[in-house]
C-alpha cells in the first residue's frame, strides 16, 4: 500500500477511480479506495475477476462491484512465471458523462441494473443508489448530483409519463433504441450496457438530443397547409359571390353550380381528412412505437414529413394556373355584364365548362395528394401506366420549375398486384435524389430523367436513370444506409434512399441495385446513376 499509494493518487488525477488487487482464488487482497475492507470472496460477485484468474487473460467492460461500479480493466499478475492473482483499475460513469458534455455537448445519465446492485453491493453501500424513472434501474446518487454542476443549460432528462410507460412495457434489456418524447420535445436514446463476460444487461446509457429537423419540417408543413386552405377558401368564396351577384344569369348557371358545389364538398372533405391526419400525427408515432413496430419506422416517418412538406409546395404550384384561369373567366363575365354586353348562352356554357374543368383538376390534384399521404395500404391490382401517370402528376411542378426532361417508357400494357403508394414513394425518393444531382452538375437545358419498365422472368423491372454525373465508387455501397448523405444537412437527411431500399426489399419483397451508366443523348455522351428495381409479378 505504501509503495503504490503515491501512484494511486496520480491515477486519481486522471479520473481513475479504483486500484484493486485480488488473490488467485478471487479473494479481495487490497482495495486502495477502501484498504480496510478485504478478504471477501468475489467469485460470485465479479465475473471479470473470476474470468481473468481462471483463464489468465485480460478483460475490460462495465461491472457493478461490492462498493463501486464502473468501466473496469482487469489484468492477470505473474511473478517469475507463476500466476499470483489479478489487478484492476476503473473509471466511473460520471467521468464518462462529463467527458461527453465537454467534448460533444451531449447530456446523458447512466442507469444501473437494480438486480446487479441488490446482488453485489455491500448492504452499507446501497444507500448510494436511488430509484430511477424506470422500474428495473437505479442511478448513483452522488454521480447524479455531481453531473448537475456540468449541466449549464439545465437540460432535463425527465421523460413524459407516456414515454415512461412505453419504456417500462418494452423493457430496457432488449436492443438499444430511440423514441421521440413530447414532454421535452427531444429524442431520447437508450443504449444497453452489457457485462463483458456474461453479456448480461448491467446498465443503460440514456442520452438526450435535439430533433430540430423533425420540428422544423413539422412547422413548415403547418404553414404550407394554412396557405393551401386559404387559397381554397378564397377561390370558393369568389366563385360563390360571383354567381350570387349575377341574378340575370341565375337560371343558366344553376345546373353548372350544382356540379361545382359537389366538387367543393369533396374538396372540403379531403381537407378535413388532412386535418385529422395532422392532428393525430404525434399520437400515431407514439402508438406505433408502443406496438413494438420495427425500429426504423421512426426513420420512415421523418422522411414522410419531409416529403409532405415538399408535396404541399407542389400543389401550390399546380393550383396557380387553374385558379388564375377561373379568376380571369369570372372577371370577364363581370366586366361584360357591367358594360351591358350580355354574352350568348353558348358563350356562358363554354365559360362555365372551363370553370368546372379547372375545378375538377383541382379536385383530382387533392385526390392524388390525399392518396399519397394515406401511408401504407393493402395490395391491389394496378395498371403500371396509371401508376406512372400518378407519379408524373406528383412531380410535374418540379419538372417544370427545374426544366427537367422526364421520359417514361413502358414496353407493354403491364398489370400487377402491388402497393401503389409505396411504389410512388420509392420513385419520388429516387426523383428527388436525381433532381439534386442534376441541379448541381448540369446546365438548365441538359437535365434528363428516364423511367423504363418491362417484364422479365415473372418480374416487373423498372429502370430509373439520370445524367447527373453518377455516384462515386467509394460510396456506392453506402448510399442505402440510414443517415448517409453527401449533401449539406440543410437539404439532405440520408433517409430517402434508405427508405426506398426498405420499402422495396421489405414490404414489396423485391430488390434494388445501383450502378453508373454512360449513354448518348443525340450526339452527346452523358454519365449518370442507374437504379434497377425488380418486383415479383
Amino acid at each position: 500500500y505504501e509503495s503504490l499509494n503515491y501512484t494511486y493518487l496520480l491515477l486519481k488525477e486522471y479520473n481513475i477511480k479504483q486500484l484493486h488487487f485480488q488473490l488467485p482464488n478471487n479473494e479481495s487482497f487490497l482495495r486502495f479506495h477502501k484498504p480496510k475492507m478485504f478478504g471477501d470472496d468475489l467469485t460470485n460477485i465479479r465475473s471479470t475477476i473470476k474470468y481473468v484468474n481462471q483463464f489468465q487473460k485480460p478483460v475490460d467492460g462495465f461491472e457493478e462491484g461490492r462498493i463501486y461500479n464502473g468501466y473496469r480493466f482487469v489484468y492477470p499478475l505473474f511473478y517469475d512465471g507463476v500466476h499470483i492473482g489479478s489487478v484492476e483499475v476503473s473509471f466511473s460513469t460520471l467521468v464518462m458523462n462529463i467527458e461527453m458534455i465537454k467534448n460533444f455537448e451531449l447530456f446523458g445519465k447512466f442507469l444501473i441494473s437494480k438486480e446487479a446492485v441488490e446482488q453485489n453491493v455491500f448492504e452499507i453501500q446501497k444507500g448510494n443508489y436511488n430509484q430511477s424513472q424506470f422500474r428495473d434501474f437505479y442511478y448513483e446518487k452522488e454521480a447524479g448530483e455531481a453531473l448537475q454542476a456540468y449541466n449549464k443549460k439545465n437540460i432535463s432528462l425527465e421523460v413524459s409519463s407516456t414515454t415512461e410507460e412505453v419504456v417500462n412495457k418494452r423493457g430496457l434489456e432488449n436492443e438499444s433504441f430511440s423514441l421521440f418524447d413530447a414532454k421535452s420535445r427531444s429524442v431520447m436514446t437508450f443504449i444497453k450496457i452489457q457485462n463483458p463476460v456474461t453479456n448480461k444487461i448491467v446498465g443503460v446509457l440514456v442520452l438526450r438530443s435535439e430533433p430540430s429537423y423533425i420540428l422544423n419540417k413539422q412547422m413548415n408543413f403547418y404553414y404550407s397547409l394554412v396557405v393551401v386552405i386559404l387559397f381554397l377558401l378564397f377561390s370558393v368564396a369568389f366563385v360563390y359571390k360571383m354567381v350570387n351577384e349575377k341574378k340575370i344569369l341565375k337560371k343558366l348557371v344553376d345546373e353548372k353550380t350544382s356540379s361545382l358545389n359537389n366538387l367543393n364538398r369533396e374538396l372540403e372533405e379531403s381537407h378535413d381528412e388532412l386535418e385529422i391526419l395532422n392532428e393525430n400525427l404525434e399520437k400515431k408515432i407514439v402508438e406505433e412505437v408502443a406496438k413494438n413496430r420495427e425500429k426504423d419506422h421512426m426513420l420512415f416517418e421523418q422522411t414522410k414529413l419531409a416529403a409532405l412538406g415538399e408535396m404541399i409546395g407542389n400543389i401550390a404550384h399546380q393550383w396557380r394556373q387553374p385558379l388564375s384561369m377561373i379568376s380571369t373567366i369570372a372577371s370577364g363575365i363581370q366586366l361584360h355584364n357591367s358594360m351591358g354586353m350580355h354574352p350568348t348562352h353558348e358563350e356562358i356554357d363554354h365559360k362555365m365548362d372551363e370553370i368546372v374543368n379547372k375545378t375538377k383538376y383541382l379536385s383530382d390534384t387533392i385526390d392524388d395528394f390525399r392518396n399519397f399521404i394515406r401511408g401504407e395500404g393493402d395490395k391491389e391490382f394496378l395498371n403500371l401506366k396509371e401508376t406512372f401517370d400518378s407519379f408524373g402528376n406528383l412531380v410535374s411542378p418540379l419538372v417544370k420549375e427545374y426544366n427537367i426532361h422526364l421520359g417514361i417508357s413502358i414496353s407493354e400494357d403491364i398489370e400487377f398486384n402491388g402497393f401503389k403508394n409505396e411504389l410512388n414513394q420509392s420513385l419520388l425518393n429516387l426523383f428527388n435524389n436525381a433532381k439534386d444531382a442534376l441541379i448541381e452538375h448540369n446546365h438548365f437545358d441538359e437535365r434528363y430523367v428516364f423511367l423504363e419498365a418491362f417484364t422479365k422472368d415473372s418480374h416487373l423491372i423498372i429502370k430509373f436513370k439520370d445524367n447527373g454525373g453518377g455516384i462515386s465508387e467509394s460510396i456506392m455501397n453506402k448510399i442505402f444506409e440510414p443517415y448517409f448523405t453527401t449533401k449539406h444537412q440543410s437539404i439532405g437527411t440520408g433517409l430517402g434512399l434508405h427508405m426506398t431500399y426498405k420499402l422495396i426489399t421489405g414490404r414489396m419483397e423485391g430488390s434494388i441495385t445501383v450502378s453508373n451508366e454512360t449513354f448518348m443523348i443525340g450526339d452527346k455522351e452523358y454519365q449518370g446513376a442507374l437504379f434497377e428495381i425488380a418486383l415479383p409479378l
